[in-house]
């Protein structure tokens, strides 16, 4: 398990706090600390729960509830789970992450390192002010600073392979639009199901958790997933465009392999056919006792194939 912790100070910085004073600190009247589990197993989460007086519903939910995710105030806590994007190299899927927010605690969960939840930067100038309103605020723009990000990525590939189909089709592999479709559902998925669960923290305001100060830092969150969620609704129909146009690109030279054998076949049908008249083994045949008759027969046979060739040219078949 990977444990770090911080406390707000007066100054809004983020000072670093051992983790062995971290759940003593939570006491403190004035405190406000942030926690973050890493990779944890059961039993050192369900000890790191015991040390912060986390029972009830709440202890549960920390437990069970990180596949899916929720939003659920609670009288002493407010818990909400949501997907978060891990690295692109990493095909393993989202992984979820658990806010456990108290007047004094944030509590954050996950299994997977998350860069959206490393140490705030230049904290003082992102928290409105010393609370932990203001710290979920700040990390939740985090995240959907992370969903744009990703997005636009997924829009540059998109562009890229939009450009290669209009210049260059036949360098367009259908797994490159396949895999492009699959970031793109897996990133939407994502953004798809943080947003209800910002929207509701939004409308919240309790005493556990007072939004008023950061509703400006929150508004911003929603904003942001709501601008990548329309973005990815874009590229997932351009998506569907480049698929349909590569379709048609294959059909289209499937149906140019076909157009050259059948103008093949008919090249060589009447060949064929004077081939297999002259097979035949009647006894009279005049032409088998003529001195040129295969020389003759041979040219005959090239011309006919020379002028259907020439005409299927003329014509514009082999366009």
């Amino acid at each position: 398990m990977i444990a770090r912790s911080v406390e707000i100070d007066d100054e809004l910085h983020l000072r670093p706090l051992p983790t062995a004073d971290a759940a003593e600190a939570c006491r403190r009247a004035q405190a406000r600390v942030w926690i973050d589990l890493e990779a944890f197993e059961p039993a050192e989460l369900e000890g790191w729960l015991d040390a912060l007086a986390i029972g009830g519903l709440a202890r549960r939910l920390c437990l069970e509830s990180l596949d899916r995710p929720g939003f659920y105030p609670l009288k002493n806590e407010i818990v909400l789970v949501i997907p978060l994007l891990v690295d692109e190299e990493d095909s393993s899927g989202p992984d979820f992450a658990a806010f456990v927010c108290r007047e004094n605690l944030l509590l954050t969960l996950h299994r997977q390192p998350l860069p959206q939840l490393a140490d705030l930067e230049d904290s003082e100038s992102r928290l409105s002010d010393r609370s932990i309103a203001a710290l979920v605020s700040a990390a939740l723009i985090d995240v959907s600073v992370a969903a744009l990000r990703r997005t636009e990525s997924l829009r540059h590939s998109v562009r890229a392979l939009e450009e290669r189909m209009d210049r260059e089709p036949d360098t367009v592999e259908a797994e490159e639009i396949l895999d492009t479709r699959a970031e793109l559902l897996e990133l939407a998925s994502v953004v798809a199901d943080q947003l209800p669960v910002l929207r509701a923290l939004g409308a919240t305001d309790t005493s556990v958790l007072r939004l008023a100060g950061a509703s400006v830092f929150m508004n911003c969150a929603r904003v942001n997933l709501q601008a990548a969620d329309s973005a990815l609704g874009s590229l997932d129909a351009r998506v569907g465009v480049l698929r349909s146009g590569f379709q048609m690109h294959a059909q289209e030279k499937t149906n140019r392999r076909l157009g050259m054998l059948t103008i093949l076949s008919a090249v060589f049908m009447p060949i064929t056919l004077l081939a297999g008249i002259w097979g035949m083994n009647f006894e009279v045949m005049p032409e088998l006792k003529h001195p040129f008759a295969y020389p003759l027969a041979l040219g005959f046979m090239a011309a006919v194939g020379s002028g259907m060739y020439f005409f299927f040219r003329r014509t514009g078949w082999f366009d």
